[in-house]
């Protein structure tokens, strides 16, 4: 039976395929595009910033049947216009017109999607951009900026190079006020496209003019990150305890809610004239090393500084239509867009299909005769998809990407092809590993209504 319900889908896919190729031998329609942005790591986001965003993005479509393209840039030359189009299925990507691998104050968005034109018909694409690279800050303390006389804070992503300085020239870093403490911060943030970043920070001491350098290597970088390098050249423990002499980095919480410090020790070679030890670091000069358990000796193995760390998760969505990634319900408003993040690469993507009508469809059509879909490797099951559901990812446009558009749109949609009942549940399963063999799992329902 699985066998012939394979061959009968089989044979759908044959004739919608040749339906598309006369469609496209067909008429015009036309096309509007309704574009949006997630600015999410500025820290002031408003209307009008959106809109500049939205007006500069360059906009390339493309017909991957026969590879005709146009491009548009910047967006506003046509926004608010319909953009006529011969019928057939097509890409369109916005993204920004800069792309530098580094550059002050350049954030770089970009987002794609799939349509298809119909002849006579206006077709409406909704395309939320979101940010692809990294944002830099810089932050030095009032002792580092006292102690050392000149310095320069480099970072590079292994494609480009930023350096923040203070010399006899120049000076990039300007006052500000954090948490009640003077804190010089660079005059400009930094952005980086994804790759892993290395701080470098060379600098000579006021008080004998020696070198002063260290080096952070920080890995698992994301699209959106925002990393926030605080440099402290202080030795006695007076600002931030354990954590004050290096140079400590923070992922901003408005973007990816990761709190990670990363401490690396530096800068305490030579003792500055005049500090003074905290009331942290003992009192009159007792020793608290925890001989009667209650210092901080650590050993019953707590208060070693790792209490509130939390691990990185292998991936992340962003569903724009559902950011709770609740239950929806199936209707001609469903929208399962998604975008996923697997900052490790993707290795394996594979589907699970829990459905009272699906599943025995999917079990037609995988190698192994089972509910799970593998979209890298199933090459049947991938054939059919390209024709059942074009906007689904499959095969090289999963495989080593770490963000991918996941358009679950057009797969949930062919529920409505069978004879459902009010209240059945679909569950879609996420199963995905990175090149690390890190693991994720997420089940996304669907309800028919």
């Amino acid at each position: 039976m699985k066998k012939i319900f394979f061959s009968i889908l089989a044979v759908s896919a044959v004739l919608a395929g040749c339906n598309r190729e006369v469609i496209e031998q067909q008429g015009s329609g036309s096309l509007a595009i309704d574009l949006s942005c997630n600015s999410d790591y500025q820290e002031v986001t408003t209307k009008a910033s959106d809109d500049d965003i939205i007006n500069n993005l360059s906009i390339d479509i493309k017909r991957p049947f026969d590879n005709w393209s146009i491009n548009y840039s910047p967006f506003s030359s046509i926004k608010g216009k319909v953009v006529e189009l011969g019928s057939g299925d097509y890409i369109l990507t916005a993204s920004s017109p800069d792309k530098a691998d580094a550059a002050f104050e350049q954030p770089i968005y970009s987002g794609s999607k799939d349509f298809s034109i119909h002849t006579g018909q206006v077709t409406t694409v909704a395309l939320q951009c979101a940010i692809t690279n990294v944002k830099v800050t810089v932050n030095l303390s009032s002792n580092f900026v006292s102690e050392l006389s000149d310095y320069t804070v480099t970072v590079t992503n292994g494609k480009g190079s930023l350096s923040w300085n203070r010399n006899a020239a120049e000076d990039d870093f300007k006052p500000t006020s954090l948490d009640g403490k003077t804190y010089y911060t660079g005059a400009e943030s930094g952005y980086f496209t994804v790759g892993d970043l290395t701080v470098t920070v060379n600098g000579h001491r006021a008080i004998d003019g020696t070198d002063a350098s260290t080096i952070l290597n920080i890995s698992g970088v994301k699209a959106a990150d925002h990393h926030i390098l605080n440099i402290d050249a202080n030795v006695t423990g007076q600002l931030g305890g354990d954590n004050a002499s290096g140079i400590t980095i923070t992922i901003s919480h408005d973007v990816n809610d990761i709190d990670q410090p990363v401490v690396v020790p530096g800068f305490e070679e030579i003792p500055v004239e005049g500090d003074k030890p905290s009331e942290d670091e003992g009192d009159n000069g007792e020793d608290n090393s925890g001989e009667d358990g209650s210092g901080d000796g650590n050993e019953d193995g707590s208060g070693d500084g790792n209490e509130g760390e939390t691990p990185v998760p292998v991936a992340s969505i962003d569903w724009a239509a559902n950011p709770t990634l609740a239950p929806m319900n199936i209707n001609d408003n469903l929208n399962a867009d998604l975008v996923i993040s697997v900052p490790g690469k993707i290795a394996t993507f594979v589907v699970d299909v829990d459905s009272p009508q699906l599943t025995a469809a999917i079990e037609g059509l995988t190698y192994d005769e089972s509910s799970k879909m593998n979209l890298i490797t199933d090459e049947g099951l991938i054939a059919f998809l390209s024709e059942a559901a074009p906007s689904l990812p499959t095969s090289d446009r999963l495989l080593g990407e770490t963000q991918v558009n996941f358009f679950l749109t057009d797969l949930v949609k062919l529920i409505s092809m069978y004879d459902t009942s009010a209240g059945d549940r679909h569950n879609f399963t996420l199963n995905i590993t990175d090149e690390n063999g890190g693991e994720y799992e997420v089940t996304l329902t669907f309800i028919s209504e």
